[in-house]
């Protein structure tokens, strides 16, 4: 059956109906012959090219599957927030105590309760200010200014020499650069344990000393 729109001059004012009569002669909105009469809202069956197959459909708004894949896939994103570093200088001043521990032995006391501060928060201004004094009396205080206490900027891209003290990035053990052959593999001694063994001389290493 063919829609046509029916007029009327109500108040004076033209204006259209969509749609058409009924097998009963009744007048029904083009919504309720879209969807063979089982409603007036405006949803009926229609071919979806996406689902591949007759979906519901909104007048004017598409097929109801689709829209619900859309609403379901926004819902399920996750934003990714970036963690914040509350303790930035665990690992230097953590490598610190540990030439401090190669040169001395075990950490005891304030040292070692530095230690485990240091392992679950950040120190505080003035347990960094005692430590330095302390480590200062073993370690360069180069390394304290630098890793320490601070005061002064770490270069990570000094260069990587022998007699260098590195330490991975990701680790607090400290090595010492005990040859370089050359071709980007250099010997690294471990000042805890002892062991030697080459490495590729990249980005993973920072330099203490």
């Amino acid at each position: 059956m063919g829609y046509r729109r029916s007029y009327s001059n109500r108040y004076d004012n033209n204006y259209a109906i969509a749609g058409a009569h009924d097998t009963t002669g009744r007048w029904r909105s083009e919504a309720w012959h879209m969807d063979g009469g089982a409603n007036d809202e405006g949803w009926h069956q229609a071919w979806c090219s996406y689902c591949n197959r007759n979906t519901e459909h909104g007048r004017g708004s598409g097929c109801v599957p689709c829209g619900d894949r859309i609403v379901s896939s926004k819902a399920k994103q996750v934003k990714t927030v970036k963690a914040v570093n509350l303790n930035p200088f665990k690992l230097d001043r953590w490598a610190v105590l540990k030439l401090y521990e190669v040169s001395e032995g075990p950490l005891y006391g304030f040292l070692k309760s530095l230690k485990e501060s240091n392992e679950m928060r950040s120190l505080t201004s003035k347990q960094v200010e005692v430590g330095a004094k302390v480590l200062g009396k073993v370690i360069d205080v180069d390394i304290i200014d630098r890793l320490w206490s601070r005061i002064t900027v770490r270069n990570e891209n000094m260069a990587i020499e022998v007699g260098s003290i590195v330490r991975l990035k990701s680790a607090v053990n400290p090595m010492v650069v005990i040859d370089d052959n050359g071709r980007g593999e250099i010997l690294l001694e471990n000042l805890e344990s002892g062991t030697k063994s080459w490495c590729v001389n990249d980005d993973r290493w920072l330099v203490i000393k």
